[in-house]
């Protein structure tokens, strides 16, 4: 099987910003894929880069390794890179390879504003990167003795 038929790359511009949408299966086959996408985006010369996961249906550390590559590449070229469409099974991945807070973009307050209509200052305080999200405890029966 080829990776083109595990993993299916389409690349859109729209006012300053190139979106390269992935759907399929994120891995060591097709990182390249992602890689050679992104590429010709950034060829384009945007301003910021989103990159669509919202259709994958799989990734590992490969494909992580492919995402983290993306979001480099932009940097050297000071675009903006983005993460969007993050459905939980690949936010799980993200957790558990402890790169949340090098793919997902700090959550932002809503403004509350006060009786006069404007923001108050206590809620303007800058919101904590997310945090690492702890492994779940397992709680399995006690081993029964076999004497």
């Amino acid at each position: 099987m080829r990776a083109d038929d595990l993993l299916r790359t389409e690349t859109g511009p729209y006012q300053d910003t190139v979106l390269v949408s992935l759907e399929g299966e994120l891995d060591i086959a097709t990182g390249p894929l992602v890689t050679d996408a992104v590429f010709r985006a950034l060829a384009a010369g945007p301003s910021r880069l989103d990159l669509d996961v919202s259709a994958l249906t799989f990734c590992d550390a490969s494909g992580l390794r492919a995402l983290l590559q993306a979001r480099r590449a932009s940097g050297l070229r000071h675009v903006e890179f983005r993460l969007v469409g993050v459905r939980p099974g690949l936010r799980r991945v993200l957790a558990l390879l402890h790169a949340t807070d090098l793919l997902l973009p700090e959550p932002v307050p809503a403004p509350v504003g006060n009786r006069t209509g404007a923001a108050s200052p206590e809620h303007l305080r800058p919101v904590a990167p997310p945090s690492r999200l702890p492994l779940p405890v397992r709680r399995f029966p006690p081993k029964e003795s076999l004497s």
